[in-house]
């Protein structure tokens, strides 16, 4: 059966030349002389034939298939009739289970782990009958592939059709030396592709720079839908695990977790027998002393038993910080089980990361808040300072937006005291923003004119030293000042102004989670649960802009006012400040 494919004769495409009219492109010499030779070429290409890969047809690779199927059970009957000779008592007496694939692959698999004390048929198979059952289990993986190259045909999947009948098994890996990788293919109805034995053999055994021969890490790269996750990981975990010094441990992301948990289960629960253990973990949660012996008493048989240990990075983390917390907590016990915890993982187990990538960015490093709640440092000050900066962005923004229009986002309030759509798309605006603000702060002041440059370089200048005001100015007034560059030159309002509002940060509006401060969000008005911005700086200027966009419920402008009456001594005069 042949796959055709067209030829088609395609004109040459002239546009790609600028004209070659010597008064308008001098170089029209130069580029007629390539423009020869570059048709020329175009013309021998078209002529050049290209030949059609023959594939078999339909009725051949069924006759294939037909003698496949045929040896495969003359192998059967031979091994089931070995098998019944060898242990003709226990089958007269009745002690012995009926002979069947999963049971047969089941002891096959056993013996090749060594672990005899797992066979409760009491059967052992000898050399030879592991050969024959070894023969009978790579005909049925190759069966496997042509049942599916003959519904590819069938479906004219031709695309298809022609990977499966390329996909040659068992090229770079031989199948005795890897049972588990065997099994998986027969039970998932696939074949191993080449590529694929190349990144889990180097993943497994990583060809070490010879500067450095102690980097353990290795890192690799695959395009989409070529089988990182449901071939290449249950690879990795069947061939890394160790009963004496290796336990796999697989990291996912938080949101692919129940998907890969799933997946794993079914592709290594079945004939492989192995366990998939989720370790999950929230700095919620109150461990005893018990509890964590229990956690580390399952640890210790997963390795015996060659499970999978299946997590993420955030449960890895809080369990990290939950151990200082009972250090700090006086719970010195169960502070100890726990950092042996950590010590035994260190030791015996091997990290697999999915999507490596997000796993190993910045933003899963987690801030991890103990103790009593405290006001942040400068207290009211701060918030008013930075309401203050966002006025002068405020003022600014029209003009910058202008200046910078396509580095900036920009759409007009509707009513002049509302706070404009303001968004910085790159940083080339934000040195001129910083330098307008900075000169509008100073000017407010009443500094003299030798302090004023000397405040202003140090608030735009992360190089410059404190050392020149320490001595000058009272400890409130340095706050300010650093205060000040950590908005400016520290770009803590850069990071606040090109985040998108109700896209990467807003206001919760879960009544469960009861706080009024902005948190990120995962999507368009999807806050992330449990999640607060680590930075104090960050989180009020977003806590301001998000409030400026959106304005106060009925019920928050109630309370506003209910606490001016109320708590407040001289409201109005506070009423009359705070207001734009």
């Amino acid at each position: 059966m042949c796959i055709p494919i067209i030829n088609e004769q395609k004109e040459f495409p002239q546009e790609i030349f600028p004209s070659t009219d010597s008064q308008v492109n001098p170089l029209g010499d130069i580029t007629n002389y390539f423009k020869e030779h570059l048709t020329e070429s175009w013309k021998k290409f078209n002529l050049t034939e290209e030949y059609e890969k023959e594939f078999p047809s339909v009725e051949e690779i069924n006759q294939f298939l037909d003698v496949f199927r045929q040896e495969s059970i003359e192998i059967w009957d031979e091994l089931v009739k070995s098998i019944t000779i060898t242990n003709e008592l226990l089958f007269k007496i009745g002690l012995m289970l009926r002979i069947l694939p999963t049971t047969l692959i089941s002891v096959f698999q056993q013996i090749w782990l060594n672990d005899n004390e797992s066979n409760v048929l009491s059967l052992h198979l000898t050399l030879e009958q592991r050969i024959l059952l070894g023969g009978i289990m790579v005909n049925w993986i190759v069966e496997q592939q042509v049942e599916r190259a003959l519904n590819f045909a069938n479906q004219e999947k031709w695309e298809d059709f022609e990977k499966e009948i390329l996909n040659v098994p068992h090229t770079n890996w031989i199948p005795s030396e890897h049972v588990p990788w065997l099994i998986l293919e027969l039970e998932m109805n696939i074949t191993i592709r080449e590529i694929q034995v190349q990144v889990a053999r180097h993943m497994i055994q990583p060809m070490l720079n010879e500067n450095n021969a102690s980097v353990r890490n290795i890192v690799m790269q695959m395009n989409m839908g070529e089988g990182k996750t449901s071939v290449i990981l249950p690879m990795l975990a069947l061939s890394l695990c160790s009963s004496s010094s290796s336990l796999v441990r697989i990291i996912v992301l938080k949101a692919l977790f129940p998907m890969n948990y799933q997946s794993l289960r079914y592709k290594l629960g079945g004939l492989l027998n192995r366990r998939v253990m989720p370790f999950a973990c929230r700095r919620d949660m109150n461990f005893s002393y018990a509890q964590v012996n229990k956690i580390f008493d399952r640890l210790k048989q997963g390795l015996h038993t060659l499970d999978v240990v299946l997590t993420s990075p955030e449960d890895i983390l809080s369990f990290d910080l939950l151990t200082i917390d009972k250090c700090r907590r006086q719970e010195f016990d169960t502070g100890r089980s726990m950092l042996s915890i950590q010590s035994w993982m260190k030791t015996f187990v091997r990290d697999v990361l999915d999507e490596s990538d997000e796993i190993l960015h910045v933003k899963y490093q987690l801030i991890y808040s103990i103790g009593r709640q405290q006001q942040v440092d400068g207290g009211v000050e701060r918030w008013k300072t930075i309401q203050y900066v966002l006025n002068l962005v405020k003022q600014h923004a029209a003009n910058i937006a202008q200046q910078y229009n396509d580095d900036v986002y920009y759409k007009a309030a509707e009513r002049q005291r509302s706070f404009p759509e303001f968004r910085l798309l790159n940083h080339r605006p934000f040195q001129e923003l910083c330098r307008r603000i900075a000169s509008d702060w100073i000017n407010q002041k009443s500094y003299r004119q030798l302090d004023q440059q000397l405040i202003l370089s140090f608030i735009l200048d992360t190089n410059s030293s404190i050392n020149g005001l320490v001595d000058q100015f009272p400890h409130n007034t340095i706050q300010l000042f650093l205060i000040m560059r950590g908005l400016l030159s520290s770009e803590v309002l850069f990071v606040g102004l090109k985040k998108r509002y109700r896209v990467n940060f807003g206001v919760n509006q879960n009544a469960k989670f009861n706080r009024l401060m902005a948190v990120p969000f995962r999507a368009k008005d999807v806050a992330a649960e449990n999640t607060e911005f680590g930075h104090p700086d960050v989180a009020i200027v977003l806590t301001q802009i998000s409030y400026y966009y959106k304005g106060l419920t009925d019920s928050q402008m109630l309370q506003c006012f209910n606490r001016l009456s109320q708590d407040e001594s001289d409201p109005e005069m506070i009423y009359e400040h705070m207001r734009w």
